[in-house]
């Protein structure tokens, strides 16, 4: 219960503009948000990026927050995953084009529970930007694929082949821990 009240206080003072508030609150939900842009960037520096801009978001929103409308941690991942998902918007949409090829969806997600973080982000690292992210939004986010076409404002279809694209790509290293 202690925790709850000192994060309510640190809020408060947030709004307030105090910046050693401000600064305890980035720290404490730092880990968790860069592991979050993480699953969407290569780079550790755009990741970081996403997660500055992300917080930034939720220093300026924060007077609009309400604690009956949800968990603050809830909250602030929403808005740290939106701003990376609108940085990589633009990245996305320069990037592909509309590609209309797909074939049936495998094993990947049950295999990719099995997984520990540090391995997915090993197998991650070998997408292209457009690939990962669409892997990233389906296979760890959960998102269905009209819903990832309308995020990221391209055709199913080119959702699709990045999904294929990915398993394409990461199929030869899954082979080692999996049977395919």
């Amino acid at each position: 219960m202690r925790a709850l009240e000192d994060l309510h206080v640190i809020i408060q003072n947030c709004i307030r503009n105090d910046r050693l508030s401000q600064e305890k609150l980035y720290r404490h939900l730092y880990p968790s948000m860069f592991v979050l842009c993480k699953k969407f960037f290569h780079d550790d520096h755009a990741a970081l990026e996403a997660v500055n801009d992300g917080m930034m978001k939720v220093f300026r929103a924060l007077p609009a927050y309400d604690p009956d409308q949800g968990i603050f941690f809830n909250w602030v991942y929403t808005i740290v995953r939106n701003t990376a998902l609108d940085k990589l918007k633009v990245t996305v949409k320069a990037t592909i084009g509309s590609v209309e090829e797909y074939d049936e969806l495998d094993n990947t997600r049950s295999i990719l529970q099995n997984l520990e973080w540090k391995d997915i982000y090993q197998f991650l690292d070998r997408l292209p930007p457009a690939t990962r992210l669409v892997f990233s939004l389906f296979y760890l986010e959960q998102y269905k694929i009209p819903e990832i076409a309308e995020r990221l404002e391209i055709s199913t279809g080119t959702v699709k082949w990045h999904l294929t694209e990915s398993r394409r790509i990461m199929k030869p290293v899954l082979k080692k821990y999996f049977t395919l």
